[in-house]
């Protein structure tokens, strides 16, 4: 005979599946991290076409996007003047880096304002105050808001204006592009040469070995360090022991049982 509790639970059953659904959910939305605190997705964006916008560089000249780097591969920055944040420092720390390589002129930089209020002499005091204004490899200019839009979406950069601090929330980011495509991003507040040199060599167009994010794989044989070039085990490494050990305990296992059985016979 079945108790009334047999019969009892399966009537709760749909509300209990609903209720575990909705914790679940509810669950998984708040271990959810802000997608924009955590570094872009370059995957889906690579070899993404750039629009060929019109740019109003510090000069006062038109130029198209295609025609900036006349052939040469391109290396794209974001800033506004008025930032109180990162932009100067990272501005800073992008041409002490570029600086100190040896590539010279194979690239053509490009630092372009998304603040709607700079203008083309606002840009003209920014390349002043980093020491590139005389340079021809360093292009800084403004282009019309819905352009800058469509290269921010292109490339993952993203600006918010903050009412409360008068100020835009926005990443420090870099994009490497040949052939009017995007090729690479690099990421950072800070721009060392190590890896300025690893996103001018890929726009180039040579083989630079590739390496995840910090935080994107769990599991890692190794380290690399793209400031110095090494390569250090990681404690994922141990993961690759495991069988062997496995192996070699039920071997010595199968073995010492073995010589037990015979000692008894």
């Amino acid at each position: 005979m079945r108790s009334r509790l047999s019969y009892v639970v399966p009537a709760f059953r749909p509300a209990f599946h609903v209720l575990f659904f909705l914790l679940t959910l509810g669950a998984t939305a708040a271990a959810q991290p802000d997608p924009r605190s955590q570094p872009p997705d370059e995957t889906p964006l690579l070899n993404s076409p750039l629009p060929d916008v019109m740019l109003t560089t510090a000069n006062g000249a038109r130029i198209s996007l295609s025609s900036l780097s006349r052939g040469k591969p391109l290396v794209l920055g974001f800033v506004f003047t008025r930032c109180a944040g990162v932009c100067s420092p990272f501005l800073r720390s992008w041409r002490a880096a570029d600086q100190a390589l040896s590539h010279g002129s194979a690239v053509h930089r490009l630092v372009l304002s998304f603040d709607p209020r700079d203008s083309a002499a606002d840009l003209g005091t920014l390349a002043a105050h980093v020491g590139a204004a005389d340079d021809p490899d360093w292009t800084f200019a403004i282009a019309a808001p819905e352009d800058v839009r469509a290269l921010s979406e292109t490339t993952g950069f993203w600006y918010d204006w903050d009412e409360a601090r008068q100020q835009f929330d926005h990443p420090a980011l870099l994009a490497g592009i040949r052939d009017g495509r995007l090729v690479r991003l690099l990421v950072g507040g800070s721009i060392s040469s190590g890896r300025l040199s690893e996103l001018v060599r890929e726009v180039s167009g040579e083989f630079v070995a590739s390496y995840p994010l910090p935080g994107r794989v769990r599991f890692r044989c190794v380290q690399f360090d793209p400031a110095t070039g090494r390569v250090t085990l990681d404690w994922g490494f141990a993961l690759l022991l495991v069988p062997m050990a496995v192996t070699a305990a039920t071997t010595v296992l199968m073995f010492w049982a073995a010589r037990s059985r015979k000692s008894e016979v």
